[in-house]
């Protein structure tokens, strides 16, 4: 019975491996940690990138095929700093790094990054790729569902609900302060750190803002990001991209919705190759 089982086992393994083999741009996340993962893995087994862009998941909304030559580790949930170390763990630094800065101080995920970087296991699904996270069963079952249906899962995001909307800008307005000088200080030292290892390395950085709804624009937290960078970043040192003075509809206040989007990841693309990087 126990070798019948190892035998089953190991021709699933190996029909698996062989399904992956052929089909490598099959399977998607049912869950944002889980696109987070997925995301990161694709990025450390690719090869190198010229540019990379780091952010959090307002930039994540990005259309990635609107900037083929770009690779994103963009996190939901996540921040700045860890696309940063999860690329000085790759090793092959690439020639630019395109950071987001609306929410640039946030902290970052520690559990994310040793996911990906620590350990044996992602030494091993370097080699065995069936065992990355994108071909977990449920993830190629939901991929061959949505294919199925031709139903594209970022359109979820087209339909506000505008009372929703309303109330989440109304709530960041009254609960608008400056981040706190300390943590300021704190958060700062480790990004300009991360930042500082890859310019060592010979990498480019170059900064620009996802829009966010009129109303939040001139938020104090929003402001003081802005004032800090041009302080710790000065233009005369480092590219800015310029910034999108569209009118965008969000979800949220900050995230944009699925035409949102579209929009601006045309706007994005056009930026990069305007500035031939």
């Amino acid at each position: 019975m126990i070798k019948k089982s190892i035998f089953c086992f190991v021709i699933l393994a190996v029909l698996h491996l062989c399904f992956v083999y052929f089909n490598p741009s099959i399977g998607m996340a049912t869950h944002q940690w889980q696109d987070n993962v997925i995301k990161a893995q694709q990025f450390m087994y690719a090869e190198n990138s010229d540019t990379v862009m780091v952010g959090t998941s307002l930039s994540g909304r990005i259309i990635r095929d609107s900037i083929p030559f770009v690779k994103s580790v963009s996190f939901g949930g996540c921040a700045v700093e860890d696309g940063l170390k999860i690329i000085l763990s790759k090793g092959e630094v690439p020639k630019y790094v395109l950071v987001e800065t609306n929410l640039l101080l946030r902290e970052g995920n520690a559990e994310l990054v040793s996911n990906i970087t620590e350990g044996l296991i992602p030494k091993i699904r370097r080699w065995i790729p069936s065992l990355r996270e994108q071909y977990e069963p449920i993830c190629l079952f939901a991929s061959l569902m949505m294919n199925s249906t031709g139903i594209n899962p970022q359109a979820g995001m087209s339909t506000v609900n505008m009372d929703l909307l309303n109330e989440s800008i109304n709530r960041q307005l009254e609960e608008d302060e400056l981040i706190p000088d300390k943590k300021v200080e704190s958060r700062l030292h480790d990004i300009k750190k991360l930042i500082s290892k890859l310019e060592e390395k010979g990498t480019q950085f170059v900064f620009f803002e996802m829009p966010v709804n009129e109303e939040l624009l001139h938020l104090k937290r929003y402001e003081q990001i802005r004032e800090i960078m041009q302080r710790e970043f000065p233009a005369n040192k480092y590219v800015y991209l310029p910034s999108d003075t569209t009118k965008y509809l969000t979800t949220d206040g900050e995230h944009l919705d699925f035409d949102g989007q579209q929009r601006f990841s045309h706007y994005f693309s056009k930026i990069l190759k305007e500035s031939k990087l």
